[in-house]
């Protein structure tokens, strides 16, 4: 029996946009319809790129390397990796459209990752986060997790990541310019971490707060699929893509940049 497949549709979008103080344009890819707000994230990813190569350059131009490289995973063997819920649900769609048996090998590495976080009691404080958490508090949280030393369950033995082209926001924009060994014990060490002109993760936060009506908060990506399993009927809620991607663009942007199909 043949099964019929629904097909994403995308229409060029041309975006002027401005970053650090330049004026930039970009033709991305926008899904039409009625979309997830997982569904802008490529066009998002495409953005936060072109962000990524003009704030490196700037910063190597001033003469200040990043010291991130392949293999170079200590951000990734410990610390939270704070993704957005639609994010999050990317990852679970991703993890589900893995062949066999790769598809229960890091389900089961998710799970041992809750597991400890339940245990320890840490996995409700971020499932079930407190809107009023200091950052005084949510700091010793964080300095609890990192102490777990729960590596990503897309990290490969050779220190490279596993999803390099799907990685969360935080992943893309995390990069330092201090010395590569300090990032060890990030709560003990001076990290220089390259200043990034685009928020991108809160200002999706901010449009899915208000179109899902319900505030949004990160989860550390080893709690992805705990978070969607929770809330997956409110992540599977459809939006007009138009009104989406523009939600998305003037909170990065405000209503100056312009955009044409």
């Amino acid at each position: 029996m043949s099964q019929t497949v629904n097909v994403q549709q995308v229409i060029p979008l041309t975006l002027k946009l401005r970053i650090l103080d330049e004026s930039v344009e970009i033709t991305v890819d926008a899904p039409s319809g009625q979309v997830r707000l997982d569904e802008v994230l490529p066009l998002l990813r495409k953005i936060d790129d072109l962000a990524i190569d003009r704030a490196v350059e700037r910063s190597e131009n001033s003469g200040k390397a990043i010291s991130c490289c392949r293999g170079c995973d200590a951000c990734c063997r410990a610390q939270p990796v704070p993704v957005t819920p639609a994010e999050a649900y990317a990852i679970w769609r991703l993890v589900e459209g893995l062949p066999e048996p790769r598809r229960t090998e890091i389900r089961n590495v998710f799970k041992d990752r809750a597991n400890r976080l339940f245990a320890a009691g840490l996995a409700q404080a971020y499932l079930d986060r407190d809107p009023k958490l200091s950052k005084d508090d949510a700091r010793i949280i964080a300095r609890r997790y990192f102490n777990l030393h729960l590596a990503c369950p897309f990290l490969t033995e050779d220190g490279a990541c596993g999803i390099y082209e799907e990685r969360p926001f935080v992943c893309r924009q995390y990069l330092v310019t201090s010395p590569a060994n300090s990032c060890v014990d990030p709560f003990e060490n001076l990290v220089e971490v390259l200043p990034f002109p685009l928020a991108l993760a809160s200002a999706l936060l901010e449009v899915s707060t208000r179109r899902l009506g319900r505030e949004q908060f990160t989860i550390p990506l080893t709690l992805a699929l705990e978070y969607v399993e929770k809330h997956r009927e409110e992540l599977k809620t459809t939006l007009e893509s138009q009104d989406l991607v523009t939600d998305c663009l003037q909170e990065m942007f405000g209503r100056r940049s312009g955009c044409k199909r």
